[in-house]
């Protein structure tokens, strides 16, 4: 277990600075929420730590200009790994708190005494599997580190896991409730460290539209300045690069306004969200292609 540091009259003043920074929320936030309840409680998380060690061995494709033509050229890459995975999934149903992992390192993790945390407040119950959550966790470690060690093509690939240790740990999670315009929403904040662990509010609707209009606006300018001088980046060394590199980048302002749009209408931060895969690996895609260029 990991014993709370944080009382009530801090986490509600967590919230309240939450409430004041940024601008993607609503900002009447401010003044018109109101607080129905806080509780603390503590809830069951699987932690797996172990070593991931093995070898990557294929061939990496780059776009290299000589004279006034591009030519692919193959190097062959060997990658050692290497690498301390510490990891935390829930045990039980998370989808109402919408915490999906919590930060470990560096906390004072003590023998479980349930006694002793009935008395601070709410314990919640494991319902998943032990082994089956951290063999999941083991997974999805070995998965990102294949995910980080892109190549075109791979000829040989070797990954283990050793060292493997689990444990499941009650954490301290502070609930806030609050009402706004008729409808309820939550925050969860870090009862170890005073961190926002997740939290939802409603979006600020004037950022929405000006983010979607002025990512388009943007790009459509940027885009048609820079193709009124295509001819001289075309005769440049490094043109045809430039003009992709320049591509990706107003494609990617458009893609940023679009979601900003898209998901701004309600607003979901903190630091135990779960990581968004589709995103990673459109990241992960443009990489690729800005590194063929390099």
């Amino acid at each position: 277990m990991v014993l709370n540091k944080l009382d009530r009259k801090n986490a509600s003043d967590v919230v309240r600075r939450w409430f004041r920074r940024g601008i993607r929320k609503d900002p009447a936030l401010k003044k018109e929420a109101r607080y129905q309840e806080a509780f603390l409680a503590w809830f069951p998380f699987v932690r797996t730590r172990l070593d991931a060690v093995g070898w990557v061995l294929g061939i990496r494709e780059k776009k290299r200009k000589r004279g006034n033509r591009w030519e692919t050229v193959k190097e062959p890459v060997e990658r050692q790994v290497e690498r301390a995975v510490d990891l935390t999934m829930p045990a039980a149903d998370m989808a109402e708190f919408g915490v999906h992992r919590v930060d470990l390192s560096g906390d004072e993790v003590q023998p479980l005494d349930e006694a002793l945390l009935r008395g601070r407040g709410m314990v919640f119950r494991p319902s998943r599997s032990l082994e089956e959550t951290a063999a999941e966790l083991s997974e999805n470690a070995i998965a990102d580190i294949q995910r980080a060690n892109r190549l075109d093509r791979v000829t040989f690939s070797w990954l283990a896991s050793l060292r493997r240790r689990v444990a499941l740990v009650y954490y301290p999670l502070w609930v806030v409730r609050y009402e706004f315009r008729g409808r309820t929403y939550q925050v969860l904040v870090d009862a170890e460290d005073g961190g926002l662990a997740y939290a939802k509010a409603p979006g600020n609707h004037l950022y929405r539209a000006f983010s979607l209009v002025g990512a388009c606006a943007g790009a459509c300018f940027v885009g048609t300045t820079i193709l009124q001088h295509a001819g001289q980046f075309l005769r440049s060394e490094n043109g045809l690069m430039g003009l992709g590199i320049v591509g990706l980048v107003l494609a990617g302002l458009v893609y940023w306004g679009y979601s900003q749009f898209r998901h701004g209408g309600v607003v979901e931060e903190g630091s135990g969200l779960a990581r968004d895969r589709e995103h990673q690996t459109l990241v992960a895609t443009v990489k690729d292609v800005v590194d063929k260029f390099q």
